[in-house]
């Protein structure tokens, strides 16, 4: 059996280098044939050599592409394309966004080796694929939903976190997100992978409307 040909995608080249030692010790699964740090170059490169799967980050760093746009760019011109996305947000909301643009998987960057190899070959293979990690958090959500509308799932958008209730407001008054990050001790991939969930469930464009829609939901603290 050929080795299934995957690329990498992320704007952390550590990751990509862990990843790339990890594929490199499994002879004959797995065969690395490139990697890219932006969505912009992973387009050019999907082009000149398709990929069996693309593990692809779902954050960006920078003004460029972010990964589910860069995965709804792919799909609309290669649909059969195996998307496998890696994140370190297993939100409700950007777990629907990635599948909406197509993605045929979805883990967090926690995942384990075996259970990483598993949705690789799930993925080249045509099917779906969440994580435990994020299963968790889907089958979460639809419980909640269930619970909270007697028994009729509620489609809407998904609440609010504590944390994302923390940041919020930081962000809303100007913030950095190396300021957000010292003043609440996460590292600054986590604060904007909170500004993305918040942006995403309020459908704010801006701080600004990230601030009128806390009002508005009586969620504003001064």
């Amino acid at each position: 059996m050929k080795p299934i040909k995957i690329a990498l995608c992320d704007d952390q080249e550590l990751f990509i280098e862990s990843l790339s030692a990890l594929f490199s010790s499994i002879e004959g699964q797995v065969e690395v044939i490139w990697s890219a740090r932006n969505g912009e170059e992973t387009l050019e490169k999907v082009a000149e050599n398709r990929p069996d799967v693309l593990l692809l980050d779902y954050f960006f760093k920078g003004n460029g592409l972010d990964g589910g746009e860069t995965c709804r760019l792919l799909l609309e011109k290669d649909p059969d394309l195996g998307v496998l996305m890696l994140s370190v947000s297993c939100e409700i909301a950007v777990i629907r966004q990635a599948l909406q643009n197509g993605a045929r998987g979805y883990a967090s960057k926690d995942i384990g080796k075996a259970e990483l190899m598993q949705g690789i070959h799930t993925v080249a293979r045509g099917a779906h694929f969440l994580d435990q990690t994020s299963m968790l958090e889907v089958i979460g959500f639809l419980c909640s939903s269930l619970q909270g509308s007697g028994g009729k799932l509620n489609t809407g958008k998904a609440p609010i976190t504590p944390r994302e209730m923390e940041v919020s407001p930081l962000y809303v008054k100007g913030k950095s997100v190396k300021e957000i990050a010292e003043m609440l001790f996460i590292s600054e991939d986590t604060v904007e992978s909170h500004i993305k969930n918040i942006r995403s469930k309020t459908g704010a464009a801006s701080r600004y409307e990230v601030g009128e829609w806390l009002k508005k939901k009586d969620l504003w603290v001064d």
